[in-house]
């Protein structure tokens, strides 16, 4: 899947070649929250695998147990697939951890999930290496009602985007506007 494709150039451009060529980054680091360790982990875990990469993740110091737990199952999985167990790591601690991996100069790539302020301080670290960054930052979302709504069939999807998972969702509903 990582295979140089052509493609076709156009009529202007006859006499030239065109291809996509994908190539990794080399390693992928990503720094994830609390509130999914499970599945925050494994879309990372997966895109950066499946991109030709390796993956080092910081885990939230409140999930180091299940994230250590997780992470030995992927282990597990990449040896009985023929894959060395060490492309996939996890590290647990507070935010020095964090800074460590944006700072770490074997680390190419970082993926952020969690607060503006401390993606702005992620941003930052990574800029001195001139890092790519993705963040993933918390919004305001909202959820906009028109006039010819039915209440009663869309209060029911109006609660659970506030409550589920406690609220504590990274695209929780947080404001509600009666249009």
């Amino acid at each position: 899947w990582l295979r140089k494709s052509y493609r076709p150039t156009g009529p202007m451009m006859l006499h030239k070649t065109a291809y996509v060529e994908y190539v990794p980054f080399g390693v992928i680091g990503a720094i994830a929250p609390w509130n999914y360790p499970f599945h925050n982990m494994l879309n990372h875990i997966i895109s950066s695998l499946y991109s030709g990469n390796a993956f080092v993740g910081k885990v939230s110091e409140h999930t180091s147990w299940s994230s250590d737990y997780f992470s030995r199952i992927v282990q597990a999985a990449l040896v009985l697939n023929g894959h060395s167990p060490d492309i996939v790591q996890t590290i647990t601690g507070f935010g020095e951890a964090g800074a460590a991996v944006v700072s770490c100069p074997s680390i190419d790539k970082i993926i952020f999930t969690g607060s503006p302020s401390v993606g702005k301080l992620v941003m930052a670290g990574a800029s001195q290496y001139l890092k790519p960054v993705i963040l993933e930052l918390g919004g305001k979302d909202p959820m906009v009602f028109c006039d010819d709504v039915k209440l009663k069939e869309v209060l029911p999807w109006a609660m659970r985007g506030c409550f589920q998972n406690c609220g504590q969702n990274c695209c929780g509903v947080e404001r509600i506007f009666a249009y």
